[in-house]
């Protein structure tokens, strides 16, 4: 949007009462007092100092705008008695305390929710009164304590979108989720708070991420909860980071991931991230005969081995491939057929990869490659005068660096 239509929008939206938008830089509670009361029933804050109060009982919108990386709002002070008609509430970024108050339960009428990146250790039994809320973000940072959430989820039944904290959870956190059966996505769900069994009844999810911890259940449990989840197209698996401030870490080896039966059917995305988990086996000969995937990114650990092969008829389907931090990869082989509509290949810090795959060339729909973090003999043989341009020369974007 232009900047000139965009100041015409934000000037139609004031004086329509549409939106009030404050700049938190200039707003005090002296300003406050010399202003007429807001009559917008929704409010953007940039920029939100220490020192903002609402006190509209009509508002239903609040959304605060940072603008300053590395910088947060101290909104401990909300009100959130005077807000009991609230139907939004966006406090990302925001630093709430050591606990958030007890008094956002009072905000009955909310359907959304956000703590995003917001500051805070502790959420408090009160939520489980949100009855309403169709979205809820608790993805919140505590840089010095673990993340405690309350064992009221499971009460909030009309909730369609759910992220939990991403960061380290308190060891007392359990969390029974099984009857968030409406859930369409669920973004961090963790293998060692929740119980993959609490997934089988939650048969909306389109979009699933999940941080895998192997102590709590192992690759083929969690995959048999996967496989009743027909509706599920993006699934992530990454390790749990709770370990971020423990010395030792152990490695677990995987054999290799369960038989295509057990995936979900109309999945479209995956994401395999893992580093304190290990797959032996290469993924691709169960990955490839899943008919619907158009994305697929191995990091890390996602495979240990050697040799990588992609087979003639695999991933009909396939667009966006990614290869990160496989560092052990030696050889991949891409045979003719594989991967006919590719799209997008990028591949990262597999510095042991001795040379691309000659099926390269056979994969006329291949408009993008990104190869970078890799040996410089790598690079040297697909410039233009290299022995393995053939490979490569019929790709329009070509994007390759060392660092």
């Amino acid at each position: 949007l232009h900047d000139m239509m965009r100041e015409v929008c934000l000037l139609k939206a004031e004086e329509e009462d549409f939106v009030q938008i404050i700049d938190g830089r200039t707003y005090t509670a002296t300003t406050y007092s010399q202003q007429s009361p807001y009559k917008s029933r929704r409010l953007a804050v940039q920029f939100g100092g220490s020192s903002w109060y609402y006190k509209s009982p009509k508002l239903k919108s609040l959304l605060c705008i940072n603008r300053i990386s590395g910088s947060h709002y101290l909104a401990s002070g909300l009100r959130f008695t005077r807000l009991q008609l609230m139907r939004v509430l966006d406090l990302s970024g925001s630093n709430l305390g050591q606990t958030l108050s007890s008094y956002i339960g009072k905000l009955i009428h909310l359907r959304f929710l956000s703590l995003h990146r917001a500051s805070v250790a502790n959420l408090p039994s009160s939520i489980r009164n949100l009855k309403l809320l169709l979205y809820l973000n608790i993805d919140v940072v505590s840089f010095d304590f673990p993340v405690y959430v309350p064992n009221v989820l499971k009460e909030l039944q009309e909730l369609r979108y759910l992220s939990l904290p991403a960061r380290r959870m308190h060891d007392k956190t359990s969390l029974e989720l099984g009857d968030l059966v409406n859930l369409e996505t669920l973004e961090n769900f963790s293998t060692k708070h929740s119980s993959v069994e609490d997934l089988h009844r939650m048969i909306r999810l389109r979009t699933l991420s999940i941080r895998f911890n192997a102590y709590g259940c192992t690759i083929h449990t969690l995959f048999s909860s996967l496989g009743e989840l027909r509706h599920l197209e993006n699934l992530t698996i990454s390790d749990t980071r709770d370990g971020y401030k423990e010395k030792k870490l152990m490695i677990h080896h995987i054999p290799g991931l369960p038989d295509v039966q057990h995936f979900p059917s109309h999945l479209t995305s995956i994401t395999l991230s893992l580093s304190h988990c290990c797959i032996e086996e290469a993924p691709m000969p169960i990955l490839e005969k899943l008919l619907h995937l158009n994305a697929v990114s191995l990091c890390h650990n996602a495979f240990i081995g050697r040799r990588m092969v992609c087979s003639s008829g695999g991933f009909p389907q396939l667009r966006s491939l990614i290869l990160k931090g496989l560092r052990q990869l030696e050889e991949w082989i891409v045979e003719e057929g594989s991967m006919p509509i590719l799209h997008t290949v990028s591949i990262s810090d597999c510095k042991e990869l001795m040379e691309l795959p000659d099926g390269m060339r056979f994969i006329t729909s291949l408009k993008e490659l990104n190869i970078v973090k890799v040996e410089g003999a790598f690079l040297e043989k697909l410039g233009k005068d290299g022995e393995d341009y053939y490979k490569v020369q019929h790709i329009p974007l070509l994007n390759f660096s060392v660092t």
